[in-house]
């Protein structure tokens, strides 16, 4: 299948290249990307045709997937303009940064008949694959109440629209997006309401001031299960990852306890099974792509579908309202 690539200034656009380049049933056909040392940087090891706009790459190298690696706001296009050409597409989180471009999105989508999948990292990463496995095992019955942290460093180069509301999808939509994705993946319960609120203790000098720097959302789930998620861009800098993650679960036979990131480790404790501290498996992550082209060849979405892009953007944007509403409730349609 052949691949494109939409920019290469943002985000985990180098994973999404890795993972890419490493699969046997695709082919690199063109990269859109105005800096030359980007660039270069990209096909140092192998020769990729450059091309001056998504509409010249779609045109005359005829992808069949498109990759982006774009700010927020030059998303909702970059969909319109490859939903019009019925090529599908491999995005990085977030998917918005507001409603308007939401609902471009998700127009373009139906209308057109494509599909998208988000390159939600978290679902590969060892920890939780081995807390999914004990889940549909039942270690822990019914699950009941989870709570996901999303601690993040602010970096100090980081780019001056992150502190412009109006282009920056936000703290929580940002960071959080990944805890979001797994509850609905750990659950398969859907996100019916959310209140949250939002604070600014940290980063508070102007220009580099954020609107928010710490975010905690309470949602109601489809099954009657609550989760807690928080965000922040808190962590030291001098921690040892970009942030230390934890995951409880509580459940109706059992409990479990993830750390993630600055260390990986999962703590089940089941009536079932007792307790104990599963084997993690490999990442599978530098798999992404090929098993995503393995299910469009086969006319199949993703397992990370276009669904699942579109609930877990419509439930970060209402909690995102939410915490600027001071915490009202409010229902996710």
């Amino acid at each position: 299948m052949k691949i494109g690539i939409m920019g290469l200034h943002y985000g985990h656009i180098g994973g999404m290249f890795r993972s890419a380049t490493s699969a046997p049933n695709g082919t690199l056909v063109g990269i859109v990307e105005p800096d030359d040392t980007l660039y270069e940087k990209y096909t140092a090891d192998q020769s990729i045709p450059r091309y001056h706009s998504l509409e010249d790459l779609l045109d005359k190298a005829k992808p069949d997937l498109i990759l982006e690696g774009l700010t927020h706001p030059e998303k909702a296009p970059v969909v319109e303009t490859c939903a019009q050409a019925g090529v599908h597409l491999l995005l990085d989180k977030p998917l918005c940064p507001n409603e308007t471009d939401y609902q471009r999105i998700k127009t373009a989508v139906e209308t057109h008949n494509i599909r998208l999948s988000m390159f939600f990292t978290s679902r590969s990463h060892p920890a939780f694959i081995a807390l999914r496995e004990a889940i549909l095992s039942g270690d822990l019955g019914d699950i009941v109440s989870l709570i996901s942290t999303h601690p993040h460093k602010l970096g100090t180069r980081m780019p001056d629209w992150y502190f412009d509301p109006s282009s920056y999808a936000g703290t929580f939509h940002d960071l959080a997006g990944h805890g979001v994705d797994q509850i609905r993946w750990l659950t398969g319960a859907e996100y019916i309401g959310v209140h949250a609120l939002g604070t600014l203790q940290k980063h508070t000098q102007k220009p580099k001031r954020l609107e928010m720097d710490h975010v905690q959302a309470s949602f109601q789930l489809s099954n009657g299960a609550l989760a807690t998620l928080t965000a922040d861009w808190l962590t030291p800098r001098d921690a040892p990852s970009f942030g230390d993650t934890r995951f409880i679960l509580m459940g109706t036979e059992g409990s479990a306890h993830l750390r993630a990131y600055a260390d990986n480790h999962v703590l089940i404790v089941s009536n079932k099974s007792g307790t104990y501290e599963p084997e993690l498996p490999p990442s599978q992550s530098d798999v992404f792509v090929q098993n995503y082209i393995d299910a469009l060849s086969g006319g199949q979405e993703n397992f990370i579908s276009t669904a699942d892009v579109l609930a877990v953007a419509r439930a970060c944007l209402t909690a995102e309202a939410s915490a600027r509403r001071e915490g009202e409730f409010l229902n996710i349609e």
